[in-house]
């Protein structure tokens, strides 16, 4: 049925020369795990076993790395995506997959030319002041050339190769078919879920093909960061902007994997390092969307120690609630509260089934280990790697949006420790950890949190009818009796009416708390002493709100059961 699969996507010679650069490069173990050589044979392809004597020789995760190479965009994205799962490959497979940077020889200026004329409507001499055919970079989906628009502003011209998008898509079909086949047959590969690992790509891919999803976040980007002097974030120019060209303002800046041309600039490395920190928890902590690429290549030095970020295709989300637990987590390393990490951990594990104690204990040995340690001496991007080498060895795996934060943050401090090697992040971290746990008990935010749980608590009781209804169905259509105590039904009822009743009137209280602490707060006019009456009254009442609840709880904790 495999093969029928791979028969009808026209995918057979394709994993025929997938099976033999991965022989080649002295993975036939993998060839056979996956179980290829048996599925060539039966298409009448029969598969030689004669590595290359010279790259046999070589550890296997640099043998893997130089395989994906050579297998082209897609397997050079899956690498990447897999470096960045420090929750299920070790750390010298991490290492290796690193060095997977997406450099390519350029393609010829006659292959890409269609692209840019079918793009921008006209030849790009004349749509640009002035154009550079020669690329100043190139990857394996796109090139950049480097042009000058009619106004004197210079940017960057990044054109998709033509036909990757089609030799993507070919490999991801046959990818998802190889993963659901090789999960479905082989225990250890369940561990891994080389389904959901596709799946994971696919989106990657998806976005980094479709330069107009890169402009929107690129944008997105540039208007976080508006107001902030030291940090650079490139226009797009959406007039020129389609979904294979993305332009964008040019960058004139020291790359930051040249520290000799910094340190000649007159450039303060420390004030770099911090503000490098800084922009990129500020994008993790508040604004949810991240860089999720902050290596040396992406990264370039401006006068005055400013900082300019570039190549948005690969970009990580954190909902509020995961940001909420992210906080949760790092007051916890703070702490060394084994627990606390535990259980938020365990949260992000996707319901795998683990010994909750036996899981605090490593976690707590681990802690242990820093426990007389000052922040100085923390490096939290090792102190993640160790915390991700526990979920390995319980078998837990992190959802991918998290997976992506940790290698995250783990290259934010190498890339810090570049620039200055005492460097340590924790310290850039405590302090957002700080102001931002404090600012979810202001009033604004517990009133937000409490309208929530109102909302929640009344999608439940509505849909709980239509639940009861549909158990009913069920069991009667499987032929079981459902037979209600209604005098237990009727006492539960009651319980959610006045647990409805008491989240009320906490909502009210907190809105009385808010307002009447705007109210005391103006000062300096004719309305002042009126506003500030007002706002004593609504203390009062928020008082004995307070008191009714407290003495409602104790009731009915106390109370006949």
């Amino acid at each position: 049925m495999l093969l029928e699969s791979l028969e009808r996507l026209r995918a057979v010679p394709r994993l025929l020369e997938v099976a033999r650069i991965l022989i080649h490069h002295g993975l036939h173990d993998l060839v056979h795990s996956v179980g290829a050589h048996r599925l060539l044979a039966e298409a009448g392809h029969m598969l030689g076993w004669d590595p290359d004597p010279a790259l046999a020789a070589r550890p296997m995760p640099e043998r893997l790395r130089l395989a994906l190479e050579a297998l082209g965009p897609a397997y050079v994205k899956l690498g990447q995506v897999l470096a960045t799962r420090v929750d299920l490959l070790g750390p010298e497979w991490i290492a290796s997959l690193d060095l997977l940077h997406d450099r390519a020889s350029p393609a010829a200026y006659d292959k890409v030319e269609p692209q840019l004329l079918a793009d921008l409507g006209a030849p790009p001499a004349q749509v640009f002041a002035a154009f550079d055919t020669t690329p100043a970079a190139a990857g394996s989906i796109a090139q950049v050339h480097r042009a000058r628009l009619h106004d004197g502003s210079e940017v960057a011209v990044k054109v998709r190769r033509p036909d990757v998008a089609g030799r993507i898509e070919s490999d991801l079909l046959l990818l998802e078919v190889l993963a659901a086949w090789w999960e479905e047959q082989n225990p250890v590969a369940r561990r891994y879920r080389p389904v959901e690992l596709v799946r994971q790509l696919r989106r990657s891919l998806a976005r980094e093909v479709d330069f107009m999803a890169e402009a929107r976040g690129q944008s997105r980007f540039a208007e976080s960061f508006r107001d902030r002097e030291d940090v650079f974030v490139p226009r797009v120019h959406v007039a020129f902007t389609r979904a294979s060209l993305l332009v964008m303002d040019w960058v004139e800046g020291i790359p930051a994997t040249n520290l000799a041309a910094a340190d000649a600039a007159g450039l303060d490395r420390e004030l770099l390092a911090r503000r490098g920190a800084d922009v990129v928890l500020q994008m993790v902590l508040v604004d949810g969307m991240f860089h999720a690429d902050p290596h040396p290549g992406n990264v370039f030095f401006l006068p005055g120690n400013r900082i300019a970020l570039i190549d948005f295709g690969m970009v990580g989300w954190l909902s509020r609630k995961r940001r909420a637990e992210l906080i949760d987590l790092l007051e916890g390393v703070a702490a060394r509260d084994a627990e606390a990490m535990r259980d938020v951990l365990l949260a992000w594990a996707d319901g795998r089934r683990v010994s909750a104690e036996r899981f605090a204990e490593d976690l707590g040995r681990l802690l242990h280990l820093y426990e007389n340690a000052s922040l100085r001496e923390v490096s939290l991007g090792a102190l993640l790697a160790e915390i991700a080498a526990i979920m390995r060895e319980h078998h837990l795996m992190l959802p991918a949006d998290l997976a992506l934060l940790f290698k995250t943050l783990i290259t934010l401090e190498g890339l810090g420790t570049r620039l200055v090697p005492r460097f340590k992040l924790i310290e850039q971290v405590g302090p957002w950890v700080r102001r931002l746990a404090a600012e979810r008990w202001g009033p604004g935010q517990v009133a937000g949190r409490l309208s929530g749980t109102a909302r929640e608590w009344g999608r439940a009781v509505r849909a709980a009818p239509r639940l009861l209804e549909s158990l009913a169905r069920r069991f009667t259509d499987d032929g079981v009796a459902l037979r209600f105590e209604v005098d237990k039904l009727t006492t539960v009822s009651d319980q959610i009416e006045r647990s409805i009743d008491r989240l009320a009137i906490g909502l009210v209280t907190a809105a009385l708390i808010v307002g009447s602490s705007i109210l005391l707060s103006v000062s300096g006019s004719q309305v002042s002493t009126v506003a500030w009456a007002l706002g004593i009254v609504g203390i009062g009442l928020a008082l004995a709100n307070s008191v009714w609840l407290i003495a409602s709880i104790r009731r009915a904790h106390h109370g006949p059961r």
